[in-house]
């Protein structure tokens, strides 16, 4: 049987912390499924693009979206109990023996999926940024973006930009 990992996120955007999480899975899997979560926080770019900056970048990845996740967020145990049960029915014909991540979610997304838990620079030592400091300045880190993320992210942010813009 192959080994399994996973790795989730909103991935809005993807940018190299997210890559280094996927990286290290993939050293260490057979087969790697990458649950995509829908984003309010980057409206300019649909779940639709965030998945094919993944799969463009990882064409050997299984992608899974996660359409009708939770929104909630927080780490109370109702809240952790409703994202937990979300993954248990989304990923029901999947055996996961590793789920990757560098978020402290890792302990109960891995109990709840009966797997190893595995982070990857949790403290952000070796790629300092989260995509929060990104949404607030793309340009700022753009050297933690990939080109492909960067030129699409910068082209649909312009596009917004210039469509709000009053007519002269």
């Amino acid at each position: 049987m192959p080994v399994t990992g996973l790795t989730l996120g909103k991935f809005a955007p993807l940018h190299r912390g997210h890559q280094l999480v996927i990286d290290t899975a993939l050293c260490q899997v057979d087969k790697l499924v990458v649950v995509v979560y829908d984003c309010d926080e980057l409206p300019e770019c649909p779940l639709s693009v965030r998945a094919n900056w993944i799969s463009t970048l990882y064409p050997q990845v299984q992608i899974v979206l996660a359409k009708d996740a939770p929104k909630q967020t927080g780490y109370s145990p109702a809240i952790t109990a409703l994202h937990d049960q979300y993954l248990q029915t989304l990923l029901k014909d999947e055996h996961i023996d590793y789920f990757f991540s560098s978020e402290s979610y890792g302990e109960h997304v891995s109990l709840a999926l009966n797997c190893i838990d595995v982070r990857v620079d949790q403290y952000r030592l070796q790629v300092p940024i989260s995509g929060t400091k990104i949404r607030k300045n793309i340009s700022a880190h753009q050297e933690f973006l990939c080109p492909l993320v960067f030129n699409d992210l910068i082209s649909k942010v312009s596009h917004q930009v210039v469509a709000k813009l009053p007519a002269t």
